[in-house]
């Protein structure tokens, strides 16, 4: 078990601290030593309180230290297990991958003298390990009237000119969401990218009454999640954009959604965004639309909305793409008009947007991403359709983002004037909570470094900047805090964190602020770039926006991560395969999710254009960040000729590997 000090409601519990560490404690009669990670202590240590992924960016921010100050790690015996130097603030220790998950602690020497980290981990895939259940749990507990549907009576979101049942606020479907929260798209890309760990999630007390159609028992969490929210977008009617959007991203999904969710429910859906899609009219639940927009779906937005991320540039080219596809699959003779929407809008976002004017970037706050990751996904899935220029804009965006991340945090800046978002249209405070523009950055920077490519000098920047907005919301930040004030609790928090954030508010618009995972609040301005004796300053206020933004990076990081090799017995690629070979599958995925057992996944064996096989890939030893699996192509159906595919995930998201099948 952990030794650590927490701080829960005020009180401070300090534990033992192994190995270097114990050097700080105070001698008797000398005044207590500061914690390990206080931010105001003489020789601060800050860094993600919870644990590293093997094989990704591992670094801290010393933010006293002077350059080349020496730390070192060390583990819970006191042996000493890595050694750097310390340079404008940040210190590396991405090369450490022990086999062992720790405890580690990290320990810095300097003019201002010892300081210490608190305790972290180091394993495979440690933040979607710790993350993955409470995303959705707080999705699951968010819901409007607490997931009794047949109080919809009362009528979700704006009735007539009052507002409507206090449990959902103004939403339809998610309390005190919007418009733009994407609450169905992130857990329709959460689902896609890692199906074997979600289908594993499920939320005990989870409560789903009234809806139309009841779903079979074995139906995972996040597949309830999705159709709860479609129906309640139905009965409500939504002819808003952005809602019509979520409703586009569960019927390009259906497919894989069959086996849970009666096709009734699909078919209902499918009409009513083919009828409303073009609709002008977009006044049904619209509530913080403070930029003037229509709900037409194929025109080219020219609007730029405001801080409060209501129309971020962007939020139209995938959901037209996915449309596009839909009507293929539909046999509708209107198919290109989907796809030339939105090639006509990739094309004014590249040739219009001015990316170094962060009111088009940062300052959509959570809705950041769909800019970036929208481009990325067109332009990856249909390289001869989408317009010349994306790639050369998503490298200007790289480009900006990396430049105002040089400093001690690795942490993007708002602008050269401004580290955080500056007041805004709706926001209600000179210094507003921007925590879900930190939750979701990880995904516009780990799509572009995809897009881009390993070979270009700034992908492994985009990764290093990404794995640091996510230890920022960990604590690697000038207050040391977790961005949920309950992140240190057992029973709601997240694994391994001392320090959550200084308050939750209290009655707040969506009574989030006791959900597993509710992300609350983030530094400001005025902490930036170094103090943390300003305290609780700005805004602080769970909201279902940040954490979808949160649940986007979660995706990101899997597309990232996520890989599969087929080998023949020699352990070279498989390409040509005897009809009574073996192969061996190997699967790279965030599906870690019991650090004390060896976790398992499936992969799908299509022969040719055939039903898809299950196939179970195995976890290939304690803390390993590989699944295999053997296949023996003589069970498969397969022919002389015939290919053979193994994939994992579903749709944009796929990863697969095919070879061909030889012999008679």
């Amino acid at each position: 078990m952990k030794a650590r000090a927490l701080i829960a409601a005020g009180t401070l519990i300090v534990g033992v601290i192994p190995g270097a560490a114990a050097a700080a404690a105070a001698e008797p009669g000398s005044a207590p030593a500061a914690a390990p990670g206080d931010p105001t202590a003489a020789q601060p240590v800050l860094l993600n309180q919870s644990g590293f992924g093997l094989g990704e960016p591992k670094r801290f921010t010393a933010p006293r230290a002077e350059d080349g100050a020496a730390f070192e790690i060390t583990d819970a015996s006191g042996e000493v297990r890595f050694r750097g130097r310390v340079h404008g603030g940040v210190g590396d220790f991405t090369a450490f991958d022990p086999r062992d998950t720790g405890d580690f602690v990290v320990t810095v020497e300097g003019s201002a003298g010892v300081g210490t980290s608190v305790p972290f981990g180091i394993g495979a895939y440690w933040i979607d390990r710790v993350s993955y259940q409470r995303a959705i749990e707080f999705m699951s507990g968010s819901r409007c009237y607490f997931g009794d549907f047949t109080r919809f009576a009362d009528g979700p979101g704006l009735a007539s000119d009052e507002y409507g049942h206090r449990e959902c606020m103004k939403a339809v479907t998610w309390r005190d969401g919007a418009h733009y929260s994407r609450e169905i798209q992130t857990l329709v890309d959460l689902y896609f990218v890692n199906p074997s760990a979600f289908e594993q999630i499920s939320v005990d007390d989870a409560i789903y009454e009234g809806l139309p159609v009841t779903l079979p028992d074995d139906t995972p969490e996040i597949v309830r999640l999705i159709h709860w929210g479609v129906e309640l977008l139905l009965a409500a009617d939504v002819n808003e954009p952005q809602l019509k959007e979520q409703l586009a991203a569960f019927v390009h999904a259906y497919p894989q959604l069959a086996e849970y969710i009666p096709a009734d429910v699909y078919e209902r859906a499918r009409d009513h965004v083919f009828a409303t899609w073009g609709d002008p009219e977009g006044d049904r639940y619209y509530w913080q639309a403070f930029t003037p927009h229509t709900g037409d779906l194929f025109q080219t937005y020219t609007e730029v909305g405001t801080g409060k991320g209501e129309l971020a540039p962007g939020h139209s080219v995938w959901p037209n793409v996915m449309m596009y596809e839909v009507a293929l699959r539909e046999g509708r003779d209107d198919a290109e008009r989907y796809l030339n929407a939105a090639r006509d809008q990739a094309a004014w976002l590249v040739g219009n947007l001015d990316l170094a004017d962060p009111a088009v970037t940062k300052g959509q706050r959570q809705s950041e991403y769909v800019l970036i990751t929208g481009l990325v996904q067109f332009a990856e899935n249909y390289p001869d359709q989408a317009p010349d220029g994306i790639e050369e804009f998503v490298r200007d965006w790289a480009e900006v983002a990396t430049e105002r991340s040089d400093n001690l945090w690795d942490f993007r800046r708002y602008s050269d004037e401004r580290w955080t978002i500056p007041a805004f249209t709706g926001g209600g405070a000179d210094d507003p909570n921007e925590t879900g523009n930190v939750a979701g950055f990880a995904a516009p920077a780990l799509a572009a470094a995809r897009l881009l490519g390993d070979d270009d000098p700034l992908a492994d920047r985009l990764r290093e900047i990404a794995a640091a907005h996510v230890d920022n919301l960990f604590g690697r930040n000038p207050t040391g805090r977790h961005a949920s004030y309950d992140a240190p609790s057992e029973q709601d928090g997240f694994e391994g964190v001392e320090r959550g954030w200084f308050s939750e508010y209290q009655g707040g618009a969506g009574l989030l602020e006791n959900l597993p995972g509710v992300l609350d609040g983030s530094p400001k301005n005025g902490h930036y770039p170094f103090n943390p004796a300003t305290g609780n300053i700005g805004h602080t206020e769970g909201w279902v926006a940040f954490n979808t933004s949160w649940n986007e990076s979660l995706v990101w990081r899997a597309v990232d991560l996520t890989s599969i090799e087929v080998r023949n017995r020699g352990g070279a690629p498989a390409r040509v395969v005897p009809r009574d070979g073996e192969v061996t599958v190997e699967l790279a995925a965030p599906l870690n999710l019991d650090a004390d057992a060896l976790d398992q996944g499936t992969v799908e064996v299509h022969v040719s254009d055939g039903a898809a096989e299950p196939l179970t890939v195995t976890q290939t030893g304690p803390n390993a960040t590989t699944f295999r699996g053997t296949l023996d192509v003589a069970e498969l159906d397969a022919r002389h000729g015939d290919e053979v595919t193994v994939s994992y995930g579903y749709g944009a998201f796929a990863v697969s590997h095919s070879f061909t099948v030889v012999g008679r």
